[in-house]
Formats: C-alpha cells, structure tokens, sequence
C-alpha cells in the first residue's frame, strides 16, 4: 500500500515538471549552465520596461483634461493653442471682409459703368442688350463717348482720366475691325472674303474733343467715323478710369486706388442682324501714393503690421 502511494506521489510529480521542463528548453539560452534564476530576473525587468512603456503611452494619448487630473499640471500649451486660432480666425474674417469689398466696389462700378456709358441700359438686359439698326449702332457709339466726355459732371462717383491710352497717345480709342474684302451677296448666294483682318481707329483726347488729323490717319473726329458694315466683325470703345475705394476706412484699413479699364464691344461677327453690346470691366489694384486718414496718420499701416508679426511669432 505505502509502495504503491510512493509510486502514485512520484507519477505526479513527474507529470507537473514535464511542461517546465519543456518551457525551458523551447526558451533560447545565451550562455552554458543553470539559467533558472536569470529567466525569471530578465522576464521581471522586461515586465517592468513594458508597463513603464504602457503608462507613458496612455499619458501621451491623454486629453489636457486628463493629465491635469492626474498630475495637475495646467494645459498652458492648449490655451496657447486656443489663442492662436482666435487670432487666426480673426485674421481670416477681417480678410474676408476687405476681399468682399473689394469685390462689391469692382461690381457696383461696373453696374454703375453699364448705366453710364450703355444708351438705355437696363439691369438683368445683358443678355438681350443689342442694337438693330444702322442709326441705333451709330447713336450708342457716339452717346458712350459723349458720356466719356462729360463724365465729371454727370457722374455721382468720384472718377479720374488715365491720359495715353494705347498706340494713340489719348484717353479714348475707337475702333473697328472687319475683313480686308468682304461681299455677300444672298440674293445670288454668293460670297467673297478675304479673311485676314484690318483695324482702323480713332483717338479722342479731352483737350481736343475734335481731334486733329494725322499722318498715320489715327487721329480723326469720331463723329465722321464710317463704319463698313457688309464686312464688319467688331466695334470696340476703350478707357481708362481711376477710383479710390474709401470705404474700407470702416475696418480700419488703408483705402486702395483703383484703375478701370473699361471696354465696350459690339460684336458683328455672325452678321445676323443683331449686334451685342457688352461692356467689360478690368481692375487693378495699387497702393494710394499719399495715404492720409485723419486722427490715423500712418497708424493703421503699423497696427495691421503688428498684427501680422504677431500671428507670425505666434
């Protein structure tokens, strides 16, 4: 019976030692000898390691509420942070505002352009603005430099002349463009063109409503402009206009100067009968010479830089 125990005690006890028996030896070995005690001291400082990795990866991920709990440290990158997009969204909105003021003068000039210089101009007509009749071409042409003419004083708007304007050395250029040859006859149906194209143009210039004639035949009285309309392609009318934007004066802001160049086309080229007028409209925006706001002096220019250096320190 005692035999029998003794041998039960030592089965048992064999079967527990063979799965760490087999452990160790599936465990790679660095060196000769018992290595029982440097398992268990390196499987120690490898869990030590592993759980000072975990915390501080759980620290990092953590949001400023969280580690200000756990160790009270105030979040003063986060206010930085916060600080940083106030001043950013500022920057954008009052960015914002001065584009879409820029915008609004460029688009409330052109309107009021359209009014000035179209003959009978009304809003929402420009797709269907046109002109039919020989007398009606000729009317609009010579009612948009009239008004060119006269635009000081009949203007509501604050505009200047821009002088030596284009190859004519005026204010005003007209001009029209048509085929070298051009005949069309329907009733034979037969045709002749030559395709390459000519321009011939007349300046107006504000000292000599009535210009002189030239040499190059450039300079000649618009009035007794003669249109050749069987072979016609275009009619262009071009200027030049400068404007200051005050207006942004309101946001603090050094008002920009503003030149327009104005062109009003009749275009002739499908020769249906129907002859569209456009009036186009071209900005360029520059810094005003002597800028002077009262009460301001040259202050805005320093309060603007100041904020940018600031946004930029930041």
């Amino acid at each position: 019976m005692a035999s029998d125990l003794g041998r039960r005690s030592r089965g048992l006890g064999h079967n527990l030692q063979e799965p760490l028996e087999k452990e160790r030896l599936l465990t790679s070995v660095n060196s000769y000898g018992s290595q029982d005690g440097g398992y268990h001291v390196a499987q120690g400082l490898q869990t030590s390691q592993e759980e000072v990795l975990r915390r501080r990866l759980k620290y990092f991920f953590m949001s400023p509420c969280d580690k200000f709990r756990a160790k009270g440290r105030k979040p003063y990158k986060l206010v930085i942070q916060v600080i940083k997009i106030l001043i950013v969204t500022i920057q954008l909105i009052l960015f914002g505002l001065s584009n879409q003021m820029v915008v609004t003068f460029k688009e409330e000039n052109t309107v009021a352009f359209r009014h000035l210089f179209l003959k009978d101009y009304t809003d929402g007509s420009d797709d269907t603005y046109a002109v039919y009749t020989q007398s009606d071409f000729y009317d609009h042409i010579y009612y948009a430099v009239d008004q060119f003419l006269v635009l000081p004083n009949e203007t509501i708007g604050r505009y200047a002349y821009v002088h030596a304007l284009g190859k004519n050395q005026s204010a005003l250029v007209l001009c029209q463009r048509y085929y070298r040859k051009g005949s069309i006859d329907p009733a034979n149906d037969t045709f002749n063109i030559d395709p390459e194209v000519i321009e011939d143009c007349v300046g107006v210039d504000l000292m000599e409503p009535v210009p002189s004639f030239r040499d190059d035949n450039a300079y000649r009285n618009y009035k007794n402009f003669t249109l050749k309309f069987h072979k016609l392609i275009n009619v262009t009318i071009q200027f030049k206009l400068k404007a200051i934007n005050i207006q942004t004066i309101i946001n603090n802001e050094i008002p920009d100067c503003y030149t327009f160049a104005i062109t009003i086309t009749f275009d002739n080229k499908a020769h249906s009968g129907q002859v569209k007028v456009q009036l186009d409209n071209e900005a360029v925006i520059k810094q005003c010479k002597d800028p002077s706001v009262y009460g301001h002096g040259e202050g805005g220019n320093g309060e603007a830089l100041g904020k940018d250096v600031m946004s930029l320190a930041l």
